[in-house]
């Protein structure tokens, strides 16, 4: 899963977005970068260990993938932020990739496989721009106080 260069860039942006929500960010985007993070690394370790080869329902894939979208709807439920709706929506995207794997057993292993990473992306960016957003109000707080 490492050794190609699209996995290079995913995790590239992984630590980007989620380091830029670490440094600039608050309790959500920290809680946020925390799961994407876990649920690459868990994700990365089950394709090493079981050897993913995304031509058939990925039952460990899947149970992170669940997972995670769990703890997005909880950060979502909790979070005071806009970004963690969106980040959820694309977990459940990613979710329903591999539902309908296993509806339809015969989907090609690249469609599955672009299709369950592919949601991913979506979710840093989500985290940047909330990560972004909260700074922006962050200085207008100080602006506003004097």
């Amino acid at each position: 899963m490492l050794n190609t260069i699209w996995a290079h860039v995913y995790y590239i942006c992984l630590l980007a977005c989620c380091g830029y929500a670490i440094l600039r960010g608050a309790g959500s985007e920290y809680i946020g970068a925390a799961i994407m993070i876990i649920g690459s690394l868990s994700s990365l370790a089950v394709g090493k260990v079981l050897g993913t080869h995304w031509t058939s329902m990925e039952v460990e894939v899947f149970a992170i993938d669940v997972a995670g979208l769990f703890a997005l709807i909880g950060l979502t439920i909790k979070s005071d932020r806009f970004w963690p709706i969106w980040a959820t929506a694309f977990q459940l995207l990613a979710v329903t990739v591999h539902t309908a794997m296993m509806v339809d057993p015969e989907i090609t292993p690249w469609a599955f496989a672009t299709g369950a990473v592919f949601w991913a992306y979506p979710m840093l960016l989500a985290l940047a721009i909330g990560s972004c957003e909260h700074v922006s109000l962050e200085r207008g707080r100080k602006i506003e106080s004097g």
